[in-house]
């Protein structure tokens, strides 16, 4: 397997390579005076779906005849990026989970052992009060023992699966509704143990992965401990594995920069730079003659995606021992604009434009197949994303797939379109706003 190679920019990825050295030093000083913890989102509830097993010969991308790909193996380079620290808030320990001195520790619901073993150790009491209030709801259930050090017993459901994103989907969400309730009750620290490392037979240092990285993402402002059992020495190992790869993950490109040291999701390019004359060079492949003009092309500064994204694209480069980043286009209302760039592509809106190859996010190579999906605002201009996507591993998509089907990444028509199902394999780098 290989992927097709695009040498044709390496040239104009050296000279931006130039460019973004010279706000290394700027924007380093800058960050050091913006907060670093975002404001904390609700996640609802959660439903594991079952993945499907279809057959299919794996095969990675290669370059359309008609449609050039985009490659990102010299832009990557452009974005020269900054190491973020583990946050001294996050520890990791062989333990008993019941004897940590925190505000509250988490049991998982969906493990027999430790949910039991957890009651026996709060006491009698406790149990009664867990099984009266099992009665009346199968959410989540918080009580207070007298004989353990901590504030409060955690109990939540967690339904695990076999398909990777959906697994990572539904730890996030376990974590998340954890410390959304220790938010809520003005506590500062929390334990978790290692959920899915027993008997449903799970990838351990996946879950390692999935758990650790999700609390470094989210820079949560509270103390967080993972323990591990003491005669767990495999999970201890992929959790400290997980840390250790976390310091390796690069997040925040140089050349980005700042208004007034402030925040801003949306940064408009100058015109007539390298960086703004490459992306309209590839534009006009295929929407030469298309439009009037261009407007203006912003390049999206979001932090908190970007680190997600390349965290997922690590694992990607990883798994497959080769990089199958690509550029490609998403055309989108203008109204729809502000939600992805603050919240993603949101696969959950899947379906709303057809499900032909996949119900997932749809990206193209072709500029002028996502022009028809930009529709105009009242104004007349439309808005075109210019996207990082992770292809990996593609197959023949249909309308019947509602994940990806397993050992895949993406599903395709097999030339220009790609469906992506999770919400951070794609990165909308810069949106191109024309008319």
């Amino acid at each position: 397997m290989e992927l097709a190679e695009n040498s044709n920019f390496q040239g104009v990825f050296d000279q931006l390579l130039s460019i973004s050295s010279q706000f290394q030093d700027t924007v380093a000083d800058q960050r050091k005076g913006r907060s670093q913890t975002p404001p904390l989102q609700r996640r609802g509830s959660f439903k594991s779906l079952a993945s499907r097993n279809i057959s299919r010969t794996p095969s990675l991308l290669r370059k359309s005849s008609e449609n050039s790909v985009f490659t990102t193996d010299g832009l990557s380079d452009v974005l020269q990026t900054i190491d973020f620290p583990v946050r001294s808030n996050v520890q990791i320990r062989k333990g008993d989970l019941t004897k940590q001195k925190v505000d509250v520790i988490v049991v998982c619901l969906s493990s027999d052992i430790l949910r039991e073993y957890v009651l026996q150790a709060a006491g009698s009491d406790v149990r009664k009060q867990y099984e009266k209030g099992k009665r009346t709801t199968d959410q989540a259930l918080a009580l207070w023992s007298p004989v353990l050090p901590c504030q409060q017993i955690l109990f939540l459901p967690w339904v695990p699966s076999q398909h990777d994103v959906l697994l990572e989907q539904s730890i996030r969400e376990f974590i998340a509704l954890a410390i959304q309730y220790v938010l809520d009750q003005n506590y500062t620290s929390v334990a978790f143990p290692a959920i899915g490392c027993g008997r449903f037979g799970l990838d351990i240092a996946f879950i390692a992965a999935s758990m650790y990285h999700h609390i470094i993402i989210e820079k949560y402002p509270i103390n967080i401990t993972f323990v591990i059992q003491p005669s767990h020495q495999e999970v201890f190992d992929a959790f400290q594995r997980a840390q250790a790869s976390t310091l390796a993950v690069s997040v925040l490109p140089h050349m980005w920069t700042y208004t007034n040291e402030q925040r801003t999701l949306r940064l408009p390019l100058k015109i007539n730079t390298v960086e703004y004359n490459t992306i309209i060079n590839e534009f006009n492949k295929t929407m030469f003659g298309q439009y009037t003009r261009i407007n203006r092309i912003e390049r999206i500064q979001n932090e908190r995606w970007h680190k997600q994204y390349m965290l997922h694209r690590a694992d990607f480069k990883k798994s497959l021992k080769m990089n199958t980043e690509k550029f490609l286009y998403h055309g989108c209302p203008d109204v729809a604009t502000s939600s992805i760039i603050q919240d993603y592509f949101n696969r959950s809106f899947a379906g709303k434009n057809g499900t032909l190859y996949g119900h997932g996010v749809y990206f193209s190579s072709n500029a002028q197949y996502s022009h028809a999906y930009a529709v105009p605002n009242k104004h007349g201009e439309r808005c075109m994303f210019f996207a990082r996507v992770l292809i990996g591993r593609t197959t023949l998509g249909d309308n019947t797939m509602k994940v990806c089907p397993k050992q895949y990444h993406t599903t395709t028509d097999g030339q220009h379109i790609y469906v992506t199902y999770h919400d951070t394999q794609a990165y909308g780098q810069y949106l191109i706003c024309y008319q």
